[in-house]
């Protein structure tokens, strides 16, 4: 007796076809969409490829060509210091007690006048001493004309001898030369009276008093330092192969606080400092284009600067800041065209730079043709059809 298929087990043999139909389309379908999906990519790439290689290439790219040069100049800036064009530490030339101070610390003196004074007492004693000793001398030698009168009259009328003559005539000249003694010794005195005090040897500042009264000074010691405040020269200390080339009388900028002065060259020492192995260079401020208000911001002992060509000689060229890009282990890169007006990457070195050039060395030559701005559009190896050649951008290439 055959079983008889229950309704359960016909529903499974029913439900199995349909389910492995459901898979397969569904399988269909994800592998079509994945397809399409690759196809359109590739495409829309292969599109934006196309046109990127189009735009880049089509493109205008300015270019110019190296010139090597064996040096350059490059400006270096010197700091030197204000100092005034004369400026004298003054003193007594024999010692003695300062006794007073006519003109402090920071006045401002004129030419011949008085600044200080020692002590005179023991002098002045010495002075009266002496004016007596003249007086005396004076009187003997009176005494010995009128002596030598008589004797010469007695003499005459044979009344004394010759030797009597001879002998008055020998004391009136001592007697003079006791006078002519006195009075040198006399002016002598005055002498040391003058120099008992300081005189102002120009017009110019007291900037420093060394010496207050009271003291006991020691003949020549300092006890003013003055200075002429019309004139103000710069000092500076220059490499040696840069202050030989420079020309004594040319007239050369600087700046003073802030403040550009023109200055002329006026000494270039044959000395070579120890400390600093420099050649002391000096300028001569000129003030007669400045007015008062700047004029008194000029002080000795102030920083100037200097800014200076100074050669250097290392191969290369100027090249405009725009045509380097930043390379690795601080080298750069510079883009040249190729006879193949292919692009190659240069790495070069920056030896001098400002805001709008550069000097570079390394793997360039002469003639090459470089790319000068808008390297940012271009890469290595890339073809390029427009190609605009224009002058050298740099147009001082002394700096």
């Amino acid at each position: 007796m055959s079983a008889v298929p229950t309704s359960q087990q016909c529903n499974e043999k029913q439900s199995k076809p349909n389910f492995i139909a459901l898979l397969i389309i569904t399988l269909v379908s994800i592998a079509a969409l994945c397809l399409l999906m690759i196809l359109s990519g590739n495409s829309g790439a292969s599109v934006g490829d196309a046109n990127k290689g189009f735009v880049m290439q089509n493109a205008q790219v300015n270019t110019s060509r190296i010139k090597v040069q064996n040096g350059f100049t490059k400006p270096r800036t010197i700091f030197g210091q204000l100092e005034s064009a004369q400026q004298s530490d003054i003193g007594f030339d024999s010692s003695g007690i300062l006794s007073e101070v006519l003109r402090p610390e920071g006045s401002y003196v004129e030419k011949g006048e008085v600044l200080a004074s020692l002590d005179t007492l023991r002098l002045s004693a010495q002075q009266n001493e002496l004016q007596s000793a003249l007086e005396s001398a004076k009187a003997n030698a009176k005494l010995a004309r009128l002596s030598a009168k008589r004797v010469q009259e007695l003499v005459a009328r044979k009344l004394e001898p010759q030797q009597r003559l001879d002998e008055v005539d020998a004391q009136l000249d001592a007697a003079n030369a006791s006078v002519s003694q006195a009075q040198a010794r006399l002016a002598s005195i005055d002498v040391e009276l003058a120099k008992a005090n300081i005189i102002a040897p120009f017009s110019g500042q007291i900037v420093r008093q060394y010496i207050d009264e009271g003291t006991v000074l020691g003949a020549g010691q300092a006890v003013f330092s003055i200075m002429k405040s019309t004139q103000l020269e710069a000092r500076f200390g220059l490499p040696e192969q840069t202050a030989f080339k420079l020309k004594v009388g040319q007239t050369y900028p600087i700046h003073i606080n802030g403040l550009g002065v023109n200055a002329r060259l006026i000494s270039v020492a044959n000395e070579r400092q120890l400390a600093t192995r420099t050649i002391d260079t000096v300028l001569l401020i000129d003030d007669t284009a400045l007015n008062e208000s700047d004029i008194s911001k000029l002080v000795s002992g102030d920083l100037v600067t200097w800014a200076i060509d100074t050669p250097e000689t290392k191969q290369g060229a100027w090249v405009p800041i725009t045509a380097l890009a930043s390379g690795v282990r601080g080298m750069w890169s510079l883009y040249v065209i190729n006879s193949k007006a292919m692009v190659e990457t240069r790495m070069v070195s920056i030896e001098y730079a400002d805001n709008e050039k550069a000097y570079i060395s390394g793997a360039i030559a002469d003639n090459d043709m470089y790319v000068t701005e808008g390297i940012h559009r271009i890469t290595p190896h890339q073809q390029i059809n427009n190609i605009h050649e224009v002058a050298n951008p740099i147009t001082d290439n002394k700096r």
